[in-house]
């Protein structure tokens, strides 16, 4: 199987934990890596020095976020064994969707991409993969869609919508047809350590979609009428204020708008 992993020099440590863990799982499919250089600069000293004296200025709850999620990716990087991608073929980029990015996988042709953190996907990219072009979403879609989806769900009361959902990339976000959907069991209590089960969860979900479209067969299963929430970014008081209630509900999922949305899923 020829899986090309469309990423960025910038990607997530849960990106970083997914792919290796699926090279070292799975080693004998071809792998290649397309990677977006983004050349973004390091934070000069007075940078560095303004952060932190801001953080110890304004001890008010606005960091707590910021601190949890870095102590997130140290537990993440801690379970990250790299990968040589020497050893592999490897392309560049300049930006997601860009002509540089279409040459590549032209040439490569491959079964499957998975988008690791490039960004969103235009069909001009997603269109070329043979079999399919896949996301690791940590939510379950279409229901939960968007950004800080962990959050949002202890949030609004809904922790049985805590999971990681392998779907197809089609042309709106986190809506394509599910290959491979699970439920987060844990009896974790903090956003961090939810969070961690979470992005291992991971791991799994996407080992067990690249099996699943290995077959190259599978057909396509509708549901009618899902409720389907998008969540955006995280206000960092917000963030404090559900932290400080032992992450006890703030509100009601009932008071946040949806629109219905179709649920589609391969069946192999």
């Amino acid at each position: 199987m020829n899986i090309c992993i469309y990423t960025s020099d910038r990607a997530s440590m849960a990106s970083l934990v997914n792919i290796n863990y699926l090279i070292q799982q799975r080693p004998d499919h071809n792998y290649s890596f397309l990677t977006i250089v983004r050349h973004q600069p390091k934070p000069d000293l007075v940078t560095r020095l303004k952060k932190v004296y801001s953080e110890l200025r304004f001890d008010d709850g606005r960091y707590e976020l910021q601190r949890d999620l870095e102590i997130i990716d140290k537990r993440i990087k801690a379970l990250v064994n790299p990968v040589d991608r020497k050893k592999f073929q490897n392309g560049y980029a300049d930006e997601v969707n860009d002509e540089k990015s279409v040459a590549f996988l032209q040439k490569i042709r491959p079964n499957i991409i998975i988008q690791s953190d490039a960004g969103i996907l235009k069909s001009n990219i997603f269109s070329l993969s043979n079999i399919a072009t896949i996301n690791v979403h940590h939510g379950l879609s279409p229901d939960i869609r968007g950004i800080f989806s962990t959050f949002w769900c202890l949030f609004y009361g809904i922790k049985e919508k805590v999971g990681v959902t392998c779907h197809l990339i089609d042309e709106h976000l986190d809506t394509g047809a599910v290959v491979t959907q699970k439920a987060l069991n844990t009896n974790s209590k903090t956003f961090v350590d939810i969070e961690v089960d979470n992005y291992l969860l991971a791991r799994d979900v996407l080992v067990e979609s690249i099996d699943k479209l290995s077959r190259k067969s599978f057909k396509l299963r509708t549901e009618k009428d899902v409720k389907s929430y998008y969540f955006g970014l995280v206000n960092p008081f917000l963030y404090y204020a559900l932290k400080k209630r032992n992450f006890e509900p703030l509100m009601k999922i009932s008071e946040k708008t949806f629109k219905l949305k179709d649920k589609n899923f391969l069946e192999f």
